[in-house]
């Protein structure tokens, strides 16, 4: 080789440079606390929560327990090495609270747990979410990998780093629930409805045009309005009323003889356990979601 050629071949060299993530552990303590709820409260800016967010529901189980991990209000660069870089563990028992596993033999509910974190693995590296930033839109991916670990009961969740201001580091315009209000949802569009109502908790009410309300949601745009209300509407209100706690009503907003938007209603049910942050009493709430109506 001569010299020129062997400049050439030396300047291409690349370095290779092995990332080592901060580990996030979990706390030493059953998923559940001592009145039967889930632990842990969740945060995201409001970017994500009006993004198109691209997930199955086991996905959605995994990422939400994985954030429930964080401190949202920290910056992930005052740890390790200070790259960044986040991962964290997510327990199959975890999972098994959080999407409320009917009660079986312990060995049954056990390869459940693990069947459902491996599925909601599998493919979230590939998961990207989408939001508009003004005239600009963003894509970015949840994660930049994710390890199930055969046999040993619990996945490792590392974050994407792109995704970082929007869950760490929060100070104002962010949205959090307790996952409890999540727990044992059996439809992605009850979850993400609940994600809306929390981001205007503070109104109890939640007013969006129906062409927001499909693209957050997520919608098929073969749907027509009939079954928007009956398919996603309708099991999402459902669902949310019998499982997070919340009395909700609502009305399709008409503009001439089309459905234009929607108006959400909603309050805490009295006689729930959970309080929002910031709860006000009962008939006050009442108050502050029935007005302006």
């Amino acid at each position: 080789m001569n010299k020129k050629a062997k400049t050439r071949s030396e300047s291409a060299q690349v370095e290779i440079v092995e990332i080592e993530p901060l580990q996030i552990e979990p706390l030493d303590e059953p998923p559940l606390d001592g009145d039967g709820r889930v632990r842990g409260t969740v945060a995201m800016s409001r970017a994500l929560v009006n993004a198109q967010q691209g997930l199955t529901l086991n996905e959605k189980r995994v990422m939400m327990a994985a954030l429930r991990c964080i401190d949202s209000k920290k910056s992930p660069y005052l740890h390790g090495k200070g790259n960044g870089y986040v991962s964290v563990r997510v327990r199959a028992d975890e999972f098994a609270a959080l999407a409320a596993l009917a009660p079986r033999s312990g060995e049954k509910q056990a390869t459940a747990a693990y069947e459902g974190l491996k599925e909601g693995c599998a493919s979230l590296q590939k998961r990207q979410l989408t939001y508009m930033d003004g005239p600009r839109k963003v894509v970015l991916n949840w994660v930049w990998k994710a390890v199930y670990h055969e046999r040993e009961g619990w996945a490792e969740v590392s974050f994407s780093p792109d995704l970082t201001p929007h869950i760490f580091m929060l100070q104002r315009r962010f949205v959090s629930y307790q996952l409890e209000f999540a727990r044992g949802l059996q439809s992605l569009y009850s979850w993400r409805l609940l994600e809306l109502l929390m981001r205007e908790r503070d109104r109890g009410r939640l007013l969006i045009t129906l062409e927001d309300f499909r693209h957050v949601l997520e919608i098929p745009a073969t749907y027509r309005f009939a079954d928007i209300k009956r398919r996603v509407i309708e099991t999402a209100v459902n669902e949310l009323n019998a499982k997070a706690d919340l009395v909700i009503s609502w009305t399709p907003v008409k503009l001439g003889r089309a459905v234009n938007s929607l108006d959400f209603k909603f309050i805490q049910n009295p006689q729930s356990r959970l309080a929002l942050d910031g709860e006000l009493p009962f008939e006050e709430s009442i108050a502050a979601a029935t007005a302006g109506s």
